[in-house]
């Protein structure tokens, strides 16, 4: 299994049911086979403004999920994760990246940089070893504090690296810790 796999079959662990996306990105193939329904979008804004909605409706219990290609797919998502951050809103992209060797060569787009001024969290996935650590601060996030998009980026080559079985037998998900009290207890 790769890491683009091992991602996928995480949010089939996490319970997501959908994913809003626009081509091309190898994760699209590896969450069909996870079984988990994707919708095609013309462009990334309405791909990331269903999956806002969806989270907008789900009271944090499940989340919007957006997978993009890297470079100007990326880009071209950022208006509506700048939108779900100003109102607070959780939402997961799952952008594609420039192999780490052309990281810091310009013009190549790093999302998990470009997107931490507008976001509540950003990460890449740099090694294989560590897609199951990076989801589940994503979606620890996701459920915990504050309300606000997370970022996971998988540039291509770590998006096609084996990954260690260890990496999804010791995944857990994260549990959410509720700070609030119940409506019936303010009652």
């Amino acid at each position: 299994m790769n890491s683009v796999e091992a991602v996928a079959r995480i949010l089939k662990l996490e319970g997501v049911e959908w994913v809003a996306t626009f081509p091309s990105n190898p994760m699209i193939e590896a969450i069909a086979k996870e079984g988990i329904r994707l919708i095609m979008f013309r462009q990334e804004r309405g791909a990331v403004m269903a999956a806002d909605g969806y989270s907008r409706t789900n009271d944090r219990k499940k989340f919007g999920v957006v997978v993009t290609q890297g470079g100007p797919g990326a880009e071209n998502a950022m208006g509506g994760i700048a939108q779900a951050f100003a109102d607070n809103v959780p939402v997961l992209l799952l952008p594609g990246g420039p192999s780490l060797g052309a990281r810091s060569v310009r013009p190549n787009f790093a999302p998990s940089r470009a997107y931490a001024p507008i976001v509540k969290q950003t990460e890449a996935i740099l090694h294989s070893e560590h897609v199951g650590n990076v989801m589940r601060r994503a979606f620890h996030a996701l459920r915990n504090g504050k309300a606000g998009p997370v970022v996971v980026e998988t540039p291509d080559d770590v998006g096609s690296a084996q990954v260690p079985e260890h990496v999804l037998t010791d995944y857990h998900s994260p549990k959410r810790s509720v700070i609030s009290p119940s409506r019936s207890d303010v009652k």
